[in-house]
């Protein structure tokens, strides 16, 4: 579902009354416990989008929801006030708070079965739609599995990719902190509400990201890191990016759980090796063996992924020299935005009805030609 194709067609002063009743009511539901975007999406979709859902008889929507309480929950979204008023607390807090009706919603998470209502953010809000790998391992990493998601993640950041990981101990701090020192930079996807510092020792990276890069939730404000929280984390880490690294894992590895779910999401898995003597390498080394592609640099991942780049080529030198042999992909994309003043990614998807994934791996190549740009999440051309 496009999460913006129910308020196209609309006027200017339409559209925005559309949006503020999609957001009222996201908020609502979100705030919900009975209405989980695992039990609602699926009815969402069915319907054909939040109006039609909205205007379905109450008998007929109990029916399908199966409980007539979450059926009025459903239908009383609009005109819950209170939510409205809650929401505008939390952003008078520092918070942003991106439903997902709103224009700034990551595609690539629209994409998957059970996005959530709300995602709340501090920081660069742009990042949430620009080309990403997950880079994601053991809590407990060795040296080893550190300075590998750190190498991962610099070398990434330093081609113009997003990296994602979960803010926890070990690899994911190494890949958040060395993504820093690229363009690309970093989303950290906490497990709890972003008002509560976890873990603790985080606390001066998590400044610095709110300063620079992105900090993301779908847990509301004062919610403790449970350890049910991080699976549900996790989906949102499979969904946002267009592949997921394993850097080390042992068997019962989480990070193994956001494998399963990105290859779920039709999204590509690479494992990079280790010791065969260490346990935090199993987990890695059994996705090796199940068809996981083989991840031994950066340069593994940019070329599978955004191939327009190449092998050791960075962003900046791409840039330097444009290229005119783009794939057919890149090259419509390329012809729509020269008929428009500026795009944005899902805009694009739904002209040339593109799966996301495609568009942002085309726009990723274009910049690198030289082509487009992107400013605030809208590419245009660049006019020569």
């Amino acid at each position: 579902m496009k999460t913006l194709a129910l308020g196209r067609g609309l006027g200017v002063g339409e559209n925005m009354l559309w949006m503020h009743f999609a957001r009222r009511t996201a908020v609502s539901w979100a705030r919900s416990r009975d209405l989980t975007p695992q039990r609602l999406w699926p009815v969402l979709r069915e319907r054909g989008g939040l109006d039609a859902l909205l205007s379905t008889p109450e008998r007929d929507l109990s029916e399908r929801l199966g409980s007539l309480g979450r059926a009025r929950a459903v239908l009383a979204g609009p005109e819950d006030a209170a939510a409205e008023r809650w929401a505008a607390s939390v952003e008078a807090s520092g918070l942003r708070i991106v439903t997902a009706f709103d224009p700034e919603y990551p595609v690539l998470l629209a994409e998957i079965a059970d996005p959530p209502f709300l995602l709340f953010a501090v920081g660069r809000l742009e990042r949430l739609n620009l080309p990403a790998v997950a880079v994601v391992g053991s809590r407990n990493a060795t040296r080893y599995g550190r300075d590998v998601a750190a190498r991962l993640a610099r070398e990434l950041s330093q081609a113009g990719v997003t990296i994602v990981s979960g803010f926890a101990r070990g690899v994911d701090a190494a890949a958040h902190d060395a993504a820093r020192e690229g363009s690309g930079g970093t989303i950290a996807v906490l497990g709890c509400g972003l008002d509560v510092n976890y873990p603790p020792e985080h606390a001066r990276l998590k400044e610095a990201l709110a300063a620079t890069d992105l900090l993301l939730s779908e847990f509301l404000p004062g919610a403790e890191p449970r350890p049910q929280n991080f699976p549900i984390r996790n989906r949102i880490i499979a969904g946002l990016a267009a592949g997921v690294v394993v850097v080390e894992a042992s068997r019962r590895s989480g990070s193994l759980i956001t494998a399963r779910l990105a290859a779920d999401f039709g999204r590509d898995v690479f494992a990079v090796p280790g010791s065969v003597f260490s346990e935090t390498s199993v987990g890695a080394h059994e996705l090796l063996r199940d068809g996981a592609i083989l991840c031994r640099g950066a340069e593994d991942v940019l070329a599978e992924l955004f191939p327009s780049v190449g092998p050791r080529a960075g962003l900046v030198a791409a840039r330097s020299k444009p290229s005119t042999e783009l794939s057919s992909e890149a090259a419509r994309l390329y012809h729509a935005l020269r008929r428009e003043e500026s795009l944005s990614a899902e805009e694009l998807a739904q002209s040339l009805d593109l799966p996301a994934a495609t568009v942002l791996a085309g726009l990723f190549e274009l910049e690198g030609a030289g082509l487009a740009v992107c400013d605030a999440g809208r590419y245009g051309v660049v006019r020569r």
